[in-house]
């Protein structure tokens, strides 16, 4: 694995961001080029002017390229936003002469496929197929089935798709203009897998990872994936909440987001004002740092209140998940955020009689175990490129039924071994 080059592309709504790394001696991940540039060619997750994505994809790549020595031949790309859906789904086989059976990788592979196959519609692709553990006979939950001998299987997977539609223009785009091999990875998983540990998977973990026009949710519990879901809010909305309000263009409004804002607006100086220039002129608007994050705080407000939603839908309480909830993405690059979100999911849950002195650990996720010239530990906003470059290194073999199977790996065995199961 030494010496392995791995390129990424994180496709988002405002920026576009792509890297370049390599496995050093010390067998790190060591970052040759990064870069990122503002690009408007997409919005959440589809792509809306393909012209301009291949010429801001031109740019992009010959700025990695260039810094880092090397050309691009094959890449791994986000695949995100409000088209991504994803699934609990489970299946049961009984073997037809009522005798044991060694439960091998190929049988395990027909299992997962079957659960992909029964639940996804046409004109969409599984992305991910996510092992969540067998049943044989009558056994408890099993998280590697291969080996085991059984009468009757049930596989259980979390199954993650997305428009065929949305998938092909990624590809084509790479393919047929830059003829770059591209393999296209949910974000929320990649960036979830890259910064959350095995601990906190087995402990229980809400992954959060806001964006500009999205946020991704992705929740473990014993180790398995529980849930995911695509919330198609993030802290774009905030910025144009506050040029809504205070009459200001979107760009400066960002700035104010970035500079000003407190997301927990009880921390923000209610006597700290600050001018803003107006579009170039010489006149100054007046603003006061305790009014815009009290506009700001409303907007994240209603992002938690679609993060809770998606955790209830687990049946599990917030309190259960030992690891609480781990924060990244660059629409969380605003103060006290984390804050906000403990003590806002306190207030709610407290409600309850039940959670009366609950208490929810919240904190931002920095970014971890990688090397680069600079110090990227918390620049979250590179929080899924990351993800992105380690997503071959923490995915060895695709084919490995534990982490997650590709459609055309399974669909190798949608037609093997028919009449075996009943």
């Amino acid at each position: 694995m030494n010496g392995q080059v791995y390129v990424a592309f994180d496709l988002g709504s405002f920026s576009i961001k792509g890297a370049i790394a390599k496995v050093n001696q010390e067998k790190e991940l060591e970052i040759l080029s990064i870069k990122s540039i503002n690009s408007r060619a997409i919005e959440c997750g589809t792509i809306v002017d393909k012209e301009q994505l291949i010429n801001d994809l031109e740019l992009l790549i010959k700025l990695i390229e260039e810094e880092s020595g090397y050309n691009v031949k094959e890449a791994i790309v986000s695949v995100s936003g409000n088209t991504v859906k994803s699934i609990n789904s489970s299946t049961r086989s009984r073997i037809k002469d009522n005798s044991d059976l060694k439960i091998d990788e190929e049988i395990v592979s027909k299992l997962l496929s079957q659960c992909s196959d029964l639940q996804i519609s046409a004109g969409r692709h599984v992305v991910h197929n996510i092992s969540r553990g067998y049943i044989i006979d009558d056994s408890p939950l099993i998280r590697n089935a291969i080996g085991c001998v059984g009468e009757i299987i049930q596989a259980r997977s979390h199954v993650i798709h997305v428009q065929d539609f949305n998938l092909n223009q990624i590809k084509t785009c790479f393919d047929d203009d830059f003829s770059i091999e591209v393999d296209a990875v949910f974000d929320g998983l990649a960036s979830a897998y890259a910064n959350i540990s095995e601990d906190d998977k087995d402990l229980g973990v809400i992954f959060v990872d806001i964006g500009s026009d999205k946020t991704n949710v992705v929740i473990y519990k014993d180790r398995y994936i529980m849930h995911s879901k695509v919330i198609p809010l993030g802290s774009h909305s905030v910025t144009k909440d506050l040029a809504t309000m205070f009459n200001v263009a979107i760009d400066d409004a960002e700035e104010v987001k970035r500079k000003h804002v407190s997301a927990l607006s009880k921390l923000a100086d209610i006597s700290s004002n600050f001018e803003l220039s107006i579009n170039g002129d010489t006149l100054k608007k007046q603003l006061n740092q305790k009014e815009v994050s009290e506009v700001a705080e409303a907007r994240f407000k209603d992002i938690i209140d679609r993060v809770r939603n998606e955790i209830r839908i687990t049946g599990e309480k917030i309190s259960e998940f030992g690891s609480g909830i781990k924060i990244t993405g660059g629409g969380s690059n605003v103060k006290n955020l984390d804050l906000l979100f403990k003590e806002y999911l306190e207030e709610l849950e407290s409600e309850n009689p039940d959670n009366k002195d609950i208490s929810i650990k919240c904190e931002y996720l920095p970014i971890k175990d990688i090397t680069f010239k600079e110090n990227l530990e918390d620049k979250r906003e590179y929080a899924t490129l990351v993800g992105l470059l380690k997503w071959p290194i923490l995915n060895v073999e695709d084919d490995n039924p534990l982490i997650g199977i590709k459609k055309s790996f399974t669909e190798n065995f949608s037609n093997i071994w028919k009449g075996f199961f009943e």
